[in-house]
């Protein structure tokens, strides 16, 4: 069947016992949870019996690449999993189905808010979230055995711990680790215009916390040393993405993890927060009617709650669900739920890779050289603009 055509998902599809097609998946999963998509499919098929799945495995460097060489080849597969931060570029290369129709007529209301967020794009619905992601705040309780209520706190605790031996608390300053601290200053990124949302008081207020904090323990960008420390025992905590939560329970030197909420700022009242992302489901266009139709039972059939339950297993697959009304029995996963429920939306940016490099530049500035945040500040945002006319995007 040629794949020129673009069919939709019809609003009135086939029966389950007559739908054929043949759904064809790529993923980069892990092994724990393939065994959980195992299941998942065999439930699939039980209902919907003339349906055919073909799954492609590839490393996660590679399901990218080879999914470009395929679109390319005209082999591309019905549907992709993959991170909601590829949704844009796919999006403006026309590679993916509008699912705004299909769900205006079959709603997915249970979705968290936030996670609906990294599928809407352009005016558009450009894939389902399937399982949320983000960044959390970490503690060890066997060397630290309270929460802290403010950031003054951390930064106390932080530095009671310090020692020949410990950091007090391992701070990556990295852009994905920094960047959504913007929001403790009643603000975000960008403005709902698209423009950046960091001029003055809301970008001096960010990077004075950022300087505040950095009193807490060490510092670092885009390191893994952070990590190092806190599995060997020697930090108290570690802001990372809630896919570590499995590794971090493993280590020798974490015997009590919890993820805390996050503190408050005293200058603001408002508290911190990590970036919130999804793993997306994403229909790409060319399938021929027979396996759009079974892609889309199939997509749907995944944000059922459960599947998403049987998603979420945290001796399989781990998933935080994307849905916002189950019940979850994992004390670690409860904890996660509730810390990303009130986190910051990643930016849906084709162009963000411009603003990381000054971004960080601004905090390093400031938290390791000592400059001022009005001058780290203006430093910065001048760089963004020479990098947004360099790319044809400014003004």
């Amino acid at each position: 069947m040629p794949r020129t055509a673009t069919p939709q998902p019809t609003t009135t599809p086939d029966s389950k016992a007559l739908m054929t097609g043949t759904v064809r998946l790529w993923l980069d999963w892990n092994p724990s949870e393939l065994e959980s998509l195992r299941k998942v499919i065999s439930a699939f098929l039980e209902q919907y019996p003339g349906v055919t799945i073909a799954i492609a495995y590839y490393s996660n460097d590679e399901l990218r690449s080879d999914l470009e060489l395929a679109l390319t080849a005209d082999t591309a597969p019905t549907i992709i999993f993959g991170p909601s931060s590829w949704g844009p570029e796919l999006w403006q290369d026309g590679r993916l189905l509008d699912l705004t129709i299909q769900l205006a007529n079959d709603p997915l209301s249970s979705i968290d808010p936030l996670a609906w967020n990294q599928v809407n794009y352009d005016g558009a619905v450009i894939g389902l979230p399937l399982e949320r992601q983000g960044i959390v705040l970490y503690r060890n309780r066997s060397i630290v055995a309270a929460a802290a209520g403010t950031l003054d706190e951390l930064v106390s605790m932080g530095q009671e711990l310090k020692g020949d031996e410990s950091v007090g608390f391992g701070l990556d300053y990295g852009f994905l680790y920094s960047a959504s601290q913007i929001g403790v200053c009643d603000g975000d990124l960008f403005n709902a215009e698209g423009n950046l949302y960091l001029e003055d008081q809301v970008g001096y207020c960010w990077l004075r916390l950022m300087r505040t904090f950095r009193d807490a323990g060490r510092v670092w960008f885009n390191s893994d040393e952070d990590m190092t420390l806190f599995k060997e025992g020697d930090s108290g905590w570690l802001i990372e993405s809630t896919l570590e939560s499995r590794q971090l329970s493993s280590f020798e030197g974490v015997r009590d993890l919890v993820i805390d909420p996050w503190p408050t700022y005293s200058e603001t009242g408002r508290r911190m927060a990590g970036f919130v992302w999804t793993e997306n489901l994403y229909l790409i266009k060319g399938s021929s009617r027979d396996d759009v139709e079974a892609t889309w039972a199939f997509a749907r059939f995944l944000l059922s709650p459960e599947i998403q339950l049987i998603l979420s297993d945290p001796e399989g697959a781990n998933h935080l669900p994307a849905l916002s009304n189950l019940i979850l029995d994992d004390a670690l996963q409860i904890q996660m739920v509730t810390s990303l429920s009130s986190g910051v939306p990643l930016p849906l940016r084709i162009d963000l890779h411009l603003y990381i490099e000054p971004l960080e530049g601004a905090v390093r500035a400031v938290a390791i050289q000592g400059a001022s945040p009005e001058l780290a500040l203006d430093i910065a945002l001048k760089k963004i603009d020479q990098a947004l006319i360099s790319a044809g995007n400014g003004e």
